[in-house]
């Protein structure tokens, strides 16, 4: 707790002409301090949100490859289709007598082959 006042405590300044200039402030650490909950506070910004992000965008990447005609999955706003084309940026489902042109991004998980509930979609890893 000593060290958390001592970080941001403010630097002492000399209380007049008889005071000896050769004596080090009682603060201490002061901009080193600074420096340290700064770097403290980046790597908890950067484990707590920059890589759980980094791991989903890799798996997002992989369920993309992995795609295949036949597949069934689950579009962000729920829809429920089969996979009957692939294309570049653009994917074409049939849901029951309708066929859809959705964009890639649009599709938010890939059904598990023994799963028949959308609610336990899981996305292959």
């Amino acid at each position: 707790m000593e060290f958390l006042l001592r970080a941001f405590a403010a630097p002492d300044t000399a209380a007049g002409a008889g005071a000896d200039s050769a004596a080090a402030p009682a603060g201490g650490l002061g901009s080193f301090g600074l420096i340290i909950w700064i770097v403290v506070l980046f790597a908890m910004f950067y484990f707590l949100i920059i890589m759980p992000q980094r791991k989903r965008d890799k798996q997002y990447k992989t369920m993309m490859n992995e795609l295949k005609v036949g597949d069934k999955i689950v579009t962000i706003g729920g829809i429920i289709g089969k996979v009957v084309s692939l294309k570049e940026q653009t994917v074409d489902i049939q849901t029951a007598d309708t066929r859809l042109e959705i964009t890639r991004r649009s599709i938010s998980a890939i059904l598990g082959k023994s799963t028949k509930d959308p609610n336990e979609a899981v996305q292959r890893q």
